[in-house]
């Protein structure tokens, strides 16, 4: 059993990494690889790595609202003329 945090575990990862781990975890639940403890385990894994990837794509949700209202703004005073 890893004693890594979640935090520690995604410091430094990104997201194509993330979801490609996250893909692989489901394989092995949906084809049931394992006894029933190590099943609940990768599942517990692959919910880490699906909050992990909820959570920057609210990041990058975020970041993208913010540069169009940069955009928005930059781009208003021109309109105007």
């Amino acid at each position: 059993m890893s004693t890594q945090t979640p935090q520690d575990k995604f410091k430094d990862m990104d997201y194509e990494t993330a979801i490609g781990k996250l893909n692989s975890l489901i394989g092995i639940l949906e084809r049931s690889e394992g006894t029933f403890e190590e099943l609940i385990e990768v599942y517990k894994e692959a919910f880490e790595y699906y909050n992990f990837c909820c959570e920057y794509l609210s990041d990058a949700a975020l970041r993208i609202k913010e540069l169009n209202a940069k955009i928005t703004s930059i781009k208003a005073p021109t309109e105007d003329k």
